[in-house]
């Protein structure tokens, strides 16, 4: 679906774009030399066929399309020509398809399309490994099934696939029945005008083909200009080769994620070291009254959310030390307004400006009356020590100490198990450095910190002469933090012995 002077997004999730340089390249990995069967499963408006006309006077296509009108145009453009077949059938509906194989696929499916709870469920009982609310993972899946042995396929899908965990599915189904001839990675702006909640798509070209554990394949990135995705029909593709990927490595990586870096030091922490974030620390998400508009106070400090957050009065602030008895039943006191840290990418430390109605009447409405919306969860983790990070990040990943406070769900509370409770501030440290950073958007490359990311972060452990110099550090940069914002210049040393732990020259 990549057609149309003028993009569009219509009640399907297909979007239409007019770039001639995407289709171009798409139809020449496809191979069409000689009389080829084709399957294109979401035509759209019929780009990949015209190009296929070009290169071909009568191609063998057998299209699919959902949307009357786009249908309605297409049998218009090509009722005269009867090697192309137009079909106005869902094609992940398996009842609805005959089962006949092609030697070529190619596609733009669309992009998390809604689909009924009816259809949804019994798209999860046919592929339940798979995501079944992200409809493009299921047009992958459902399309490779439709190659002949040795068929080739090309699809233009949102990058999300190569590490995001709940398409695990796609990618074990994807390393153990197929190889993959490349991955090419391009930002979405390629389509002029696109404005999508996806930051990068790509192109993959895959083979119906069983795969050994030494297969590898090249990904390709650092295009600036679509024009470019030519150059990589040439020789000239060496020069945006990032890493080739071997499917031996990639079943090794967490979750089988697609994980693209050019660094050395990187692929060796990742795929060496088998200790984890998530198996030193637990890693959970906090607290939500449920109606913070009415159980949320902020201090004069906050100027945002003025009209909807009232002042807090500060001698309704709990100023007890928390953490030796945390009152996970509520304050029978009329203090009893608690700190709670939110989000918001900050370093080390966030002082206490909001808090959190916490006597007996407002849990018993977060536990009992209320408890459809409010999130009581996790609560061994309140008033704890620990690091909370922004579930979503700006620049880079950042933590900040709990320091015996409630914690918002808007961010993901880490807490060393108790064996481990000494690493706290190596911790705090790490959550802030480049390092860190490096490898969570290798994991993953959005700004989503989610939990399960989190975990897979890996922990290398340093020898007791550099754990004291980094805590030493760390309680300087607090001090810090506690009275202004922390700069680059203030972790210069700091990232010094986190580059030295993981081997990192340059992050």
């Amino acid at each position: 679906m990549v057609a149309l002077t003028k993009r569009k997004q219509d009640e399907f999730q297909a979007f239409y774009t007019n770039c001639s340089y995407i289709t171009s390249y798409m139809v020449s990995l496809l191979r069409c030399q000689g009389n080829v069967s084709i399957l294109e499963p979401c035509a759209g408006d019929g780009a990949f066929i015209e190009e296929l006309k070009a290169i071909n006077n009568t191609p063998n296509i057998t299209a699919y399309e959902l949307n009357s009108d786009s249908v309605n145009i297409l049998q218009s453009k090509y009722s005269d020509i009867s090697s192309i077949k137009i079909k106005q059938e869902d094609f992940l509906l398996p009842f609805q398809l005959n089962f006949n194989k092609f030697d070529r696929v190619i596609g733009n499916p669309p992009y998390g399309a809604y689909q009924s709870p009816a259809k949804r469920k019994q798209l999860k009982n046919e592929y339940p490994q798979l995501y079944a609310k992200e409809t493009y993972g299921l047009f992958l899946v459902k399309a490779m099934e439709s190659l002949k042995k040795g068929g080739r396929l090309v699809f233009i899908v949102p990058d999300t696939y190569l590490t995001l965990h709940m398409h695990e599915g796609l990618r074990k189904e994807l390393l153990q029945h197929y190889e993959i001839e490349l991955i090419v990675l391009f930002p979405s702006n390629f389509f002029p005008g696109v404005n999508f909640g996806y930051a990068g798509l790509s192109i993959i070209s895959i083979v119906n083909k069983v795969p050994n554990k030494t297969y590898s394949f090249p990904a390709y990135n650092g295009l600036s200009t679509s024009k470019q995705l030519l150059d990589l029909l040439t020789e000239k593709r060496k020069k945006y080769e990032i890493c080739r990927l071997t499917y031996s490595q990639l079943s090794k990586n967490p979750s089988s994620a697609f994980l693209l870096s050019s660094k050395d030091w990187i692929n060796s922490a990742l795929s060496t070291n088998n200790l984890k974030v998530g198996n030193i620390c637990s890693v959970v998400t906090g607290f939500y009254s449920g109606n913070d508009g009415k159980y949320l106070r902020r201090s004069k400090s906050v100027t945002r959310g003025i009209k909807k957050y009232a002042l807090i009065n500060t001698d309704d602030i709990c100023n007890d030390d928390l953490s030796i008895t945390p009152p996970l039943d509520g304050l029978n006191i009329s203090s009893c307004w608690v700190p709670i840290v939110k989000g918001g990418n900050k370093k080390f430390y966030k002082n206490s400006e909001w808090f959190m109605n916490w006597s007996k009447e407002a849990l018993y409405d977060y536990k009992v009356t209320n408890k459809k919306r409010a999130r009581f969860q996790n609560p061994q983790y309140y008033f704890h020590q620990g690091i909370g990070v922004p579930m979503v990040s700006s620049s880079s990943i950042t933590g900040s100490l709990i320091d015996g406070r409630l914690f918002d769900q808007s961010i993901v509370g880490i807490f060393p198990k108790k064996k481990y409770e000494y690493l706290t501030y190596f911790f705090l440290g790490l959550f802030n450095s480049n390092v860190c950073n490096a490898l969570i958007r290798t994991i993953n490359a959005s700004t989503n910190n989610s939990a399960n990311y989190i975990k897979k972060i890996p922990v290398i452990m340093p020898n007791k002469i550099m754990l004291n110099q980094i805590s030493n550090e760390v309680r300087r940069i607090l001090i810090l933090a506690k009275k202004r914002n922390v700069g680059n210049d203030d972790l210069v040393t700091l990232n010094e012995y986190y580059n030295k732990i993981y081997g990192s020259t340059n992050t």
